[in-house]
């Protein structure tokens, strides 16, 4: 945990405020999940944690943030790569027929 900061113009230490561990668990699932669709339980984690940071006034919101951008990113890079992996075997499969032809 961080130290307590303390006010320039008063003595008693204003107590650190408490990271919210969905938070953490948001921005390592996104991590791990990134270009699969465990991505998505990141970015739902990720937007559950931020109502919970504003809610209760916790530390977190750069965490739940970045596992909000890095889940969208993984779900669009999950689009994209089984639409280019269906686009690649229609490729293929059109492409095995005229070459079956050509060098038999």
């Amino acid at each position: 945990m961080t130290e307590p900061r303390t006010d320039p113009m008063s003595t008693t230490p204003t107590p650190a405020r408490e990271m919210n561990g969905l938070a953490v668990a948001s921005f390592s699932v996104a991590m791990v999940g990134l270009c699969s669709p465990l991505g998505i339980l990141g970015l739902i984690m990720g937007y559950v944690a931020r109502g919970q940071i504003r809610e209760r006034n916790n530390s977190g919101e750069g965490l739940a943030k970045a596992s909000i951008i890095l889940g969208w990113i993984s779900i669009i890079a999950f689009i994209l790569l089984l639409v280019l992996g269906i686009a690649g075997g229609i490729f293929a499969a059109i492409s095995e027929g005229e070459w079956g032809k050509n060098y038999n």
